[in-house]
């Protein structure tokens, strides 16, 4: 043997020697490898004077050290260790304070620009024209100067300027999609800083992970940061796998520490890691997201400043739709009377009011009951759009197309609809004069928010006892005990749903749940099998087997499937010259324990015996970026699909629109990405119910083989997906930019240049989604694998500068949002502790990959207990067979405290599930009685710090107009039904031919302002008017008839409410 291995080129002598010492026996392995010449085979050999340490411990530490070419191992001194230590500790430092130091030196505290105020006072006038002017686009012939002043009035823009990427902070966001959008930018910057800490923590385990060499060489690099690769390899016939050593070379010679030692001080600094995540993220949505909320409602101006809503009101009653001189409906009108007295009333109360202006309602607008049918005559009103486009550019066939679809959407349409006037009332939005007579509102019904109260209220007041004992029933609006609470945002509004019921809502919400689940079980069908195919087609790295139980892949299936069971013990045995000459399963077999670095190293191995290896290798990697490819696919097809399930569900605003597409979105994302990987490679254990139909993997276990699959492709995607995502929104940005470049010149008319000079919306609700996918796929695997943390970090970093390009210069202007997304998604992201926590004490309780020694005390005694059982019955590895237990995991010095953890998070989660259900019962009757028995601490008290407060609705209204329009609840001026409220108004006149209308109003014209005798009644005899039609305008001629000296102000004013352009 000595001259075969003399012999032997140098690169093969250690499998030689290795194959040698496992057929002679553990002792043998002492004998280290041939030296070059010049060097004496004992110098590298260790005289260890502690008998304590075992034959079979040195012997491996003899043979590592002639692994690794140094004369001995020296497992006293721990210098080179601390070093590394100080070393990831520095560099963290570093890395932390280059990321916070700038954030800090750049925070801009957000102020108002007093010269910016002044400057709109001053030019009230003009300013308002210009945002009167934001409906002309021009005729139908292409105007490129009309295109631009829409992209800039209708982006994210302030006075018609584009903002500054850099200059603009992050605070001032809020004055353009409200503070939802400004909390979703706080969320990535500070998430980010989170992960770049718990990266910085967690650093120490990728270093010793990195130079470690457990986990098979399979040539994915990611593989060896994770800590299935923490500890050196190749003595398992001399000691088992729990007993192995981290080697750190230097130039004095070599150092060893065991792994349990370092496998207590990594589940430190992962506890750590975690514990900082949960401060980050529970001072955000407790702190922060209240903070920003409180200090948006004091500093920025938006119409919910002056506004609430209205609602349980009267549909209707009679004469609701009487009109006075000034086109105001008798409900309108009685409505504002009731709001005027009771805000009188309340200044009267309000000892502190400061208000010298006089009490109004500066807007009244009513949402009536279309029948459900708002969202066709949307759809019918961009199809028109369309039409006349078509039929401009002379493109018969589309034409035809749209006229026939027209036809369609007009069947459903076909019931005739009453005057806007007649149709039932839903609920109100209500501008008042000053923010203080909005907050005194909301004080003086502040009861009315409670059904039991406001039920309670209307049984007393239809008995009349509410009459002799107290005024309650002056708050009263027809007999009906109304609610009124704050508005939301205009833009947050989506007018096409506000006459869609509750009922009808919720049975709708309900189906598209149902059908949500379907998809996500299709979904995940077919990412299974893509994945399934590409595992199928590759030689799985999990089947090198070290023979023994714990640190294999499951046996039973290992059984049942025709994998060739590789054992690395027997392989490490064979000469080449044995291997040459055998079959395909043998060489792989050989490969694999050799590894892939080693065959580069070896031109015969890469060129000859491996070849095949590696080119499986290759093809393997392959499949999985083409099943990779195929997820994003599916991804993308099923965000898509559920986007517009969500619009189905017809929710009320933008806000609920966007919550429901996040959580869907969000769903399906994390499902594919994170855990149907996880699926395709799990051995489910007996007991779990259709486990062997759903996960049919090799892995019962985080064995080292799991990493080096299931970790390795995590990684793999984690790590695309930190630039993807960025990549992809700047890549739709520039696809406008370039369209806008050298398609525009195509376009035939207006409508459609307009159309390609208007940003595509910012999506907040899948960026919310994408975020809650990487922190949940992140947390869930971080433990085992804490490269993710830098790769969740440089998500963060990448998406947030990318989505300010995006959202400044690339994007329409967005609803103002609300703080109900951020808020829902951060209080998402609380449950990815519980799952990190779950997922850690997996992969570090095991005995195998990741040994750790038990905790002392009395669980210490139970565990040991329990493994001397396991011992007496198992035979050689009975110590990993009894650390294999629940009970042992969960006592290990490197999974105890996230034990304890996890049982706080579920006693937490335990509790605030009560308190909900309390709070939703109990806890509404219990405020009911608070208000009763305290008004005072419960009024909402009007603040003399809010920016609001120091204006009137009318100084507010040229701001808002700038800053984030519309200044108006008004359904025609939504930016959404731009394009189809010409469709709404037609709807809504009394006669249903346009031209009667039209000759209806040149009447009008010329008998009340050109004084022409009987110019109406004429009218009506020449275009034989019929006596219905005759009846519906009757009411518009009386209202002109009284209107005085202003005649000519109401028919314009009645010419727009139909929408009709004409000279008066």
């Amino acid at each position: 043997f000595g001259s075969r291995l003399e012999q032997a080129p140098l690169s093969t002598r250690k499998t030689l020697l290795r194959g040698w010492a496992s057929s002679k026996g553990a002792g043998a392995a002492r004998v280290a490898l041939l030296p070059d010449k010049g060097q004496s085979q004992q110098a590298l050999m260790c005289d260890r004077e502690d008998a304590d340490l075992g034959e079979s411990l040195k012997a491996a530490l003899d043979y590592w050290a002639s692994e690794n070419d140094c004369g001995c191992i020296d497992i006293d001194d721990d210098s080179v260790f601390k070093k590394v230590w100080l070393f990831c500790f520095v560099f963290s430092l570093f890395i932390c304070l280059m990321v916070t130091l700038p954030l800090c030196w750049s925070k801009v505290v957000k102020s108002r620009d007093d010269e910016h105020d002044a400057e709109a006072a001053k030019s009230q006038d003009k300013r308002q024209a210009m945002a009167e002017e934001d409906e002309d686009i021009g005729g139908p012939e292409p105007n490129f100067e009309k295109a631009k002043e829409h992209l800039r009035k209708t982006s994210a823009t302030v006075n018609g300027k584009w903002l500054s990427i850099f200059s603009t902070p992050v605070e001032q966001l809020s004055e353009i999609g409200g503070v939802g959008t400004e909390l979703y930018f706080q969320l990535l910057k500070r998430m980010g800083l989170c992960f770049i800490y718990m990266a910085a923590i967690t650093c120490l385990s990728v270093s010793f992970n990195a130079v470690s060499s457990f986990a098979p060489d399979n040539g994915q690099y990611l593989t060896k940061t994770t800590i299935g690769n923490i500890g050196v390899s190749g003595a398992d016939s001399m000691i088992t796998p729990d007993q192995r050593y981290i080697i750190l070379k230097h130039s004095g010679g070599c150092q060893g520490m065991p792994v349990t030692t370092l496998s207590a001080i990594i589940g430190w600094l992962d506890f750590a890691s975690i514990l900082l995540f949960i401060g980050f993220l529970a001072w955000f949505r407790f702190v922060s997201v209240p903070a920003v909320a409180r200090q948006a409602d004091v500093e920025d101006i938006t119409p919910k400043d002056y506004a609430v809503e209205i609602d349980k009101l009267p549909r209707e009653y009679p004469g609701m739709e009487e009109t006075n001189a000034d086109g105001v409906t008798k409900y309108e009108e009685e409505l504002k009377e009731l709001l005027c007295a009771r805000m009188n009333h309340m200044r009267r109360k309000d000892k502190k009011c400061k208000e010298a202006c006089e009490v109004k309602v500066e807007e009244l607008v009513l949402v009536r009951d279309f029948g459900g049918r708002l969202h066709n005559f949307i759809r019918k009103g961009r199809m028109m759009k369309d039409k006349e486009i078509a039929e401009y550019s002379e493109d018969t066939k589309k034409a035809e197309k749209l006229a026939t679809k027209i036809a369609k959407v007009e069947k459903l349409l076909a019931k005739k609809l009453k005057p806007e006037e007649e149709l039932p009332v839903i609920r109100a939005f209500a501008i008042v004069s000053t923010n203080g007579d909005k907050d005194r509102l909301l004080t003086d019904y502040r009861f009315s928010v409670y059904a039991l109260m406001r039920n309670l209220q209307q049984c007393l007041g239809s008995s009349g006892v509410f009459e002799c004992c107290c005024p309650q029933r002056q708050r009263f609006f027809k007999g009906r005990a109304i609610r009124i609470k704050p508005a939301p945002e205009p833009t947050d509004l989506i007018w096409e749903n506000q006459d869609v019921s509750f009922r009808n809502r919720l049975l709708r919400r309900s189906i598209i749940n149902l059908v949500f689940l379907i998809i996500v079980i299709l979904s995940f069908c077919l990412v299974y099998a893509a994945n399934t195919a590409a595992k199928h087609n590759m030689k799985s790295s999990g089947s090198q087997l070290l023979g023994v139980t714990e640190c294999d892949p499951d046996a039973t299936v290992l059984a049942e499937s025709d994998v060739y069971e590789c054992l690395v013990a027997n392989a490490t045995a064979w000469t080449l010259d044995y291997v040459k000459s055998a079959n395909d399963d043998v060489k792989g077999c050989y490969c694999g324990t050799l590894g892939y670095t080693a065959i580069l190293d070896n031109p015969e191995l890469m060129n000859d015996v491996c070849k095949d290896w590696l080119m499986n290798i290759g093809f393997g990697i392959s499949l999985a970026v083409v099943a990779s490819a195929i997820v994003v696919g599916i991804n993308v097809v099923c965000k898509f699909i559920l986007r517009t399930l969500a619009e189905v569900e017809r929710p009320l605003s933008e806000s609920a629109l966007n919550s429901s597409k996040m959580v869907k979105i969000w769903a399906l994302q994390t499902l594919n990405t994170g855990f149907v990987i996880f699926c395709v490679n799990f051995a489910a254990p007996d007991g779990i119910p259709f486990g062997k139909v759903i996960f049919l993997g090799e892995f019962s276990d985080s064995v080292r083989g799991w990493y080096a699959i299931v970790g390795a492709a995590v990684l793999t995607n984690m790590m695309a997906n930190t630039v993807v995502p960025a990549a992809t929104n700047s890549a739709v940005m520039m696809l406008g930019v370039f369209k806008r470049l050298c398609l525009a010149r195509r376009a035939k008319h207006q409508t459609e240049l307009i159309r390609i000079y208007t940003n595509p919306p910012f999506d907040i609700a899948a960026r919310f989604a994408q975020l809650l996918t990487v922190v949940f796929v992140t947390l869930t695997y971080s433990a085992g694998l804490p490269l993710l943390n830098f790769f969740a970090a440089a998500y963060m970093m990448f998406t947030f500068w990318a989505d300010k390009v995006k959202l400044l210069w690339g994007s329409k202007r967005p609803p103002q949002y609300d703080t109900a997304i951020p808020r829902d998604a951060s209080q998402y992201m609380l449950y990815s502790v519980a799952l990190h926590c779950v997922f850690a004490i997996w992969m570090f309780g095991q005995p195998c990959t990741f040994p750790s020694n038990p905790l002392g005390g009395t669980l210490s005694s139970i565990a040991a207990e329990a493994a001397s059982t396991a011992t007496s019955s198992s035979g050689e590895y009975g110590s990993l067979a009894a650390d294999s237990g629940v009970l042992d995991r969960l006592t290990k010095e490197s999974t105890w405290m996230i034990f304890l953890l996890l049982l706080f998070c579920i006693s937490l989660w335990v509790v605030w599930t009560v308190m909900w259900i309390l709070g939703g019962t109990l806890g509404e009757l219990g405020k009911c009685i608070w208000l009763a028995l305290c008004p005072k601490r419960s009024k909402v008290v009007p603040g003399d710090v809010d920016a609001a407060s120091g204006m009137t609705w009318q100084e507010a209204k040229v701001r808002i107009d700038q800053v984030c329009p519309p200044a108006s609840y008004a359904m025609h001026r939504h930016p959404r039904l731009r394009e189809a409220q010409e469709i709404f108004q037609k709807k809504t006149m009394p006669v249903e031919d346009e031209e009667i209308a039209k000759q209806f109003l040149a009447a009008l014209r010329d008998e009340y302002v050109k004084e022409v005798d009987q110019a109406v009644g004429k009218f009506f005899e020449s275009a034989k008017i019929s006596s219905e039609d005759q009846e519906k305008l009757a009411p518009y001629e009386q209202t002109v008839r009284e209107a005085g000296d202003d005649k000519k102000e109401v028919i314009e004013g009645i010419a727009e409410k139909w929408n009709l352009s004409m000279p008066i």
